[in-house]
């Protein structure tokens, strides 16, 4: 989920807001110098080193329009800016850390969108939440992970309705209620497919995000495969490539 290339597209959510909706995508950043300047539009000499930045584009949910003069602050600080005709707005070096996006936009009720800038990572979420906005499957952000504190993945995992914790001899695995004995769910880790062994020992603080499909007709094409009628699984690692 994070590269070391931008991608046009990296983050997408969607402010279902009032009668409209907005749809923000973003690219943060948090580049070395040369990096982060080429992809700002700055000279390297103006970037402070290991700086982090924004690079977003706000458009309307329904009709994917962009939305211009829209007024887009960092909360808790005095930074603020506007979306160009074409939607665009840009924050540069900043701190790596949380940061919270707040958006007003005329006719739009005011959106809210959290992001953690990581050191020398662009984060892409744009399949992930692309996936997440189709309804199917049932998706943990880095945020329910950290609320859940739990030693272990699986008990991560059990607190989606449909998934259920299986102790076998002198371990625990996570299993689809509706799969029959002895049918367990298949596994990718950073995208690709990974024994269930190796990816429910993933500690969960090292964990940004999950997909859980608990059958193959909720799974989605890319994470189809033979065992995939018995659900699957998908982790994103805060070091994925």
């Amino acid at each position: 989920m994070a590269t070391n290339h931008p991608s046009q597209a990296c983050s997408r959510a969607a402010f279902r807001l009032g009668f409209r909706a907005l749809r923000l995508s973003c690219v943060c950043l948090g580049l070395a110098v040369a990096s982060a300047a080429s992809l700002l539009g700055q000279d390297a000499g103006a970037v402070h080193p290991d700086s982090s930045g924004i690079v977003g584009h706000l458009a309307a949910h329904d009709t994917h329009e962009p939305i211009g003069s829209a007024r887009v602050t960092l909360a808790n600080t005095a930074l603020a800016t506007s979306t160009d005709s074409s939607g665009q707005f840009v924050f540069s070096d900043l701190d790596s850390g949380v940061v919270v996006i707040e958006i007003r936009a005329v006719g739009y009720a005011p959106g809210t969108w959290r992001a953690c800038l990581t050191p020398h990572h662009v984060l892409h979420f744009a399949d992930f939440e692309r996936r997440r906005q189709s309804g199917m499957g049932a998706f943990l952000t880095q945020e329910h992970i950290e609320r859940a504190n739990t030693a272990s993945l699986v008990d991560v995992l059990v607190t989606v309705r449909g998934v259920q914790q299986i102790c076998l001899a002198n371990q625990c695995v996570a299993k689809m209620v509706r799969s029959p004995p002895g049918c367990y769910p298949q596994y990718f880790l950073d995208g690709r497919e990974s024994s269930a062994y190796f990816a429910r020992l993933t500690p969960p603080q090292d964990v940004k995000g999950v997909e859980i499909y608990r059958g193959s007709s909720e799974t989605p094409g890319e994470f189809q495969g033979s065992n995939s009628g018995c659900g699957v699984i998908v982790i994103w690692t805060k070091s994925s490539p």
